[in-house]
């Protein structure tokens, strides 16, 4: 089976090593949650912190490997991770909930 892969989604990984946190913000629905490092980021103000956080802190890129839909309509993005952090390169999986062309939730996990 061939997956589409939604517009949304291609730009949150074309912007992945980029610094423009306005546009990576858009992204997101108003009241989207982020799940990343145990961490939860629940709307556009605390989306933009944890962004601004990564961008000041480690240069990185996330490719996109693979994807697959799940049961429910969410899409599992599987992309290998690296940069300068601990641990790079990292294979994370990516788990985008959209609603109205926007990602209303994304859960990053090892």
């Amino acid at each position: 089976m061939t997956v589409t892969v939604p517009s949304v989604i291609v730009r949150y990984f074309e912007l992945s090593g980029k610094t423009d946190t306005d546009a990576f913000v858009a992204l997101f629905t108003d009241d989207a949650i982020v799940a990343d490092e145990d961490r939860t980021y629940d709307g556009p103000a605390a989306i933009r912190a944890w962004r601004e956080r990564q961008v000041a802190e480690f240069d990185h890129k996330a490719v996109p490997e693979a994807i697959e839909e799940e049961a429910g309509g969410n899409l599992l993005v599987t992309a290998m991770v690296s940069g300068t952090f601990p641990g790079s390169p990292v294979r994370l999986r990516h788990r985008f909930t959209l609603r109205d062309g926007l990602i209303g939730a994304l859960d990053i996990r090892p």
